[in-house]
């Protein structure tokens, strides 16, 4: 009996895992590789990252201004994915070759009832943040998501 619930156990939280995204911070630094959206049938995931400014001398002043930059990151993404983003890039060429370029986006829409799912902070202070939104939310509003990724 003990094995069985503890299948039935390790089942449930596959199953509750599957659809969400993994962390993005391995040994203390961001991963190599990780998706910064998803959407599933149930909820639009999107991740964001902030960095912590050098200048704060707090461990605390650094991890919660690293924290609202990630959550302001995140919110960018869902933004750019429900709404798209205005992109302006520019180059300058030297001598025939590129002596800079800079590359300028937007997004612009309101987005309300986003779900922080998880926060993970790095070893230099840095944050890494998980945000979902409800598609039921989204449907009401009015915003269709079909052929989306």
């Amino acid at each position: 009996m003990k094995k069985v619930l503890a299948l039935f156990a390790l089942l449930c939280c596959l199953v509750g895992c599957s659809g969400t995204m993994k962390s993005a911070v391995k040994d203390g630094a961001i991963a190599p590789s990780f998706n910064d959206t998803l959407l599933d049938s149930n909820y639009l995931w999107v991740r964001g990252f902030g960095a912590a400014n050098p200048a704060h001398t707090s461990d605390s002043q650094r991890r919660i201004m690293s924290r609202e930059a990630a959550i302001a990151h995140a919110y960018q993404r869902a933004t750019e994915v429900l709404f798209g983003a205005n992109l302006e890039s520019n180059v300058q060429v030297v001598d025939a070759v590129s002596s800079g370029s800079t590359i300028d986006t937007s997004a612009h829409g309101v987005i309300s009832q986003m779900e922080l799912v998880s926060t993970e902070y790095m070893d230099d202070g840095g944050c890494a943040v998980i945000m979902r939104l409800d598609r039921k939310r989204l449907q009401a509003a009015g915003i269709n998501l079909e052929g989306k990724k």
